[in-house]
């Protein structure tokens, strides 16, 4: 097993003036459940598309086997399986389609995509829904389908993104139990993850974003140990708990820290701290409406006396009329 199957050295990447990753360095294990967790915009994302060279570094260098992604993609990306957060797959398309749909575009033959289709299907328990469009499927079987479209080339990494992200505890354990699964088989697994103790389960290696870096990557218990924490939450907790912490979307040229409320600080008054204010703007609002509702309601009473009195007028003429109108005569007259 090679213990550096993907590297970073010294990645950074950049969008525009906003330094997402700096100068990071990690390494993923073959064979093995390598997680990275962070907070919301850390850059966890972008990792991953770093490793599928969606995304190509600012500066460093990634790489597979020792070769460098970038400079290789064409032979390399076949090892790789990549589900988005959101979902890959085609919603007017079945279960079946859609795995034969994404097994064409990496070019496997017709008859190893049937084969490797009923395995797969198998696999991800999706057997009573080969016929169902992707879009009637629950959120728990998408989440399967996109796994199941990821796998079926074979790739010997698999790369998901928050794959457990909007399910509900049973869910989430038969996804765990899922990835466990395909992980036996010698795939190796990197996910992204905000549920620490999922993580902590199933991953044998932790990476932690922070402030644009990786500042720990270990096995859950010794980065447990390094922080004296009971879980990863209180891991997580003592870190991003700090008061340097620098937010993702501004440049480096401009980065901000995170303030937390001081108790001391005079509270800045606004709509709602100043409630007097507040009741009488809507005050006004209620008196401004009140009016309105006023004059509507006499245009709407003119309105009607108008049409009464044109009504009254119509029956009086057709008096006159039938009044003014000669008899007709008689036969025999």
């Amino acid at each position: 097993m090679d213990d550096q199957l993907i590297q970073f050295k010294d990645v950074t990447k950049r969008f525009g003036k906003n330094t997402i990753l700096d100068s990071i360095n990690l390494t993923i294990p073959e064979g093995k459940i390598t997680g990275i967790i962070g907070a919301s915009g850390e850059g966890k994302t972008t990792i991953l598309k770093l490793i599928i060279s969606f995304y190509k570094p600012t500066k460093g260098k990634v790489y597979y086997l020792r070769r460098e992604i970038s400079k290789d993609i064409v032979n390399i990306s076949k090892f790789f399986g990549f589900a988005t957060e959101d979902g890959s797959f085609y919603e007017k398309l079945s279960v079946r389609e859609n795995i034969y749909h994404f097994g064409k575009l990496y070019g496997v033959k017709n008859k190893v995509i049937k084969n490797r289709a009923k395995e797969i299907i198998e696999l991800v328990g999706l057997t009573k829904a080969t016929k169902t469009l992707a879009e009637d499927l629950s959120i728990g079987m998408k989440k399967r389908l996109d796994l199941a479209c990821t796998l079926i080339h074979k790739p010997t990494v698999l790369i998901l993104d928050e794959p457990t992200a909007d399910l509900d505890p049973l869910l989430r354990a038969q996804m765990l139990h899922l990835i466990k699964k395909i992980n036996s088989h010698g795939t190796t697994v990197v996910i992204t993850t905000q549920l620490l103790k999922e993580a902590e389960e199933i991953c044998d290696k932790i990476a932690i974003l922070y402030n644009e870096k990786i500042i720990e990557q270990n096995t859950p218990e010794k980065i447990k140990s390094k922080y004296k924490a009971s879980n990863l939450n209180d891991v997580f907790n003592k870190i991003f708990s700090k008061r340097n912490r620098t937010t993702y979307q501004e440049s480096s040229e401009k980065k901000s820290k995170l303030s937390l409320l001081n108790k001391n600080e005079p509270k800045k008054e606004t709509l709602i701290t100043n409630t007097e204010e507040l009741k009488k703007i809507i005050e006004k609002k209620q008196e401004k409406f009140k009016d309105k509702e006023e004059t509507n309601t006499s245009e709407e009473n003119k309105n009607k006396e108008k049409k009464e009195e044109n009504k009254s007028e119509e029956v009086d003429k057709k008096e006159i009329n039938k009044e003014d109108k000669p008899e007709e005569k008689k036969d025999g007259d």
